[in-house]
């Protein structure tokens, strides 16, 4: 697009607006689907073979006072080298009863983390309907996480390549493994043919100003002019959202050894962005995706004579 404000003289300009020349596109991926997984547990009951038989042991007070006991008696025997000794040892057999009585708290256990867990102790179903689809079926980690001895009782997988079959046992914070199954693909998706492609021209918004000489003005100066979309893209469906902006080549001015404005078309031209969404349950084609864009460049500008 070209307008005339007259003749071209060091005073009067002539508006200019250069048409896009090219144009390219881009585009993004869709979206999966899901699979499940399905497990129950119950804990491990432990039968005693026999009848439990009671061994005797000192409690903690009983344990105590043994080791004081045993304290004075090495004192009493300290200039006896041998006879300390012995007492020494004799003492560590309380000494270890105390910790083992009265230490449990400072005993802890290690779990490995996972994404799944089985968290009830009294057992229960450890079930997703939303695991993210893959083809093959994803292999996924169950750790046990109740703090006591499960056994997999049921699994909604009945070809499972992992490790947390019927019946398998899974310590505290051990793991297991099992397959997603039912896994359904992406639901086939419409596809939308763009019937016209988006244009743009020039407008006479000035968007930036610059001196054609930066020594003297009677070289005029230079107006940026904004771009704008003539027509947005057009589909054979409805419900297409569009959007568009610019971006410019360059912002700053800048000039050569006689002071002369010397990058005019990077300061005048840029490239407007137009990109459009399908509604749900449609892709474009022929890329499959879920959006499209497409990269205009522009050039609009004035000038002296």
């Amino acid at each position: 697009m070209t307008t005339s404000t007259g003749e071209m003289t060091a005073e009067t300009l002539s508006e200019k607006c250069a048409p896009p020349t090219a144009i390219s596109i881009t585009v993004t991926d869709q979206v999966v689907n899901t699979c499940d997984i399905s497990l129950g547990y119950t804990p491990v009951v432990t039968v005693p073979v026999g009848p439990a038989t009671p061994v005797p042991s000192l409690g903690i007070f009983a344990v105590a006072a043994l080791a004081a006991f045993m304290a004075v008696l090495a004192w009493r025997s300290r200039h006896d080298g041998y006879k300390a000794r012995m007492l020494a040892v004799a003492g560590m057999a309380p000494a270890v009863s105390l910790l083992s009585l009265g230490g449990g708290s400072w005993i802890e256990s290690v779990r490995a983390a996972g994404p799944y867990e089985l968290v009830n102790p009294a057992g229960g179903t450890l079930a997703d309907s939303s695991v993210p689809y893959a083809d093959p079926a994803p292999l996924l980690t169950v750790t046990n996480t109740s703090g006591v001895r499960m056994r997999i009782t049921a699994n909604g997988n009945s070809a499972e390549t992992g490790s947390c079959v019927v019946n398998s046992e899974i310590a505290p914070g051990a793991s297991c493994t099992t397959q997603a199954y039912s896994c359904t693909p992406p639901a086939p998706l419409l596809p939308i043919s763009v019937t016209a492609a988006p244009t743009n021209t020039c407008t006479t918004d000035i968007i930036a100003t610059y001196a054609y000489s930066s020594a003297d003005p009677l070289y005029g100066t230079l107006h940026a002019y904004a771009p704008r979309l003539v027509s947005e893209p057009t589909f054979n469906e409805t419900g297409v959202t569009t959007v568009s902006s610019y971006v410019r080549n360059a912002t700053e001015a800048t000039y050569d050894g006689s002071h002369i404005l010397s990058n005019r078309e990077a300061l005048t031209s840029g490239f407007t962005i137009v990109t459009s969404t399908a509604p749900d349950g449609y892709v474009f084609v022929p890329g499959n995706t879920k959006t499209m864009t497409w990269t205009l460049p522009y050039s609009c500008w004035n000038e002296p004579a």
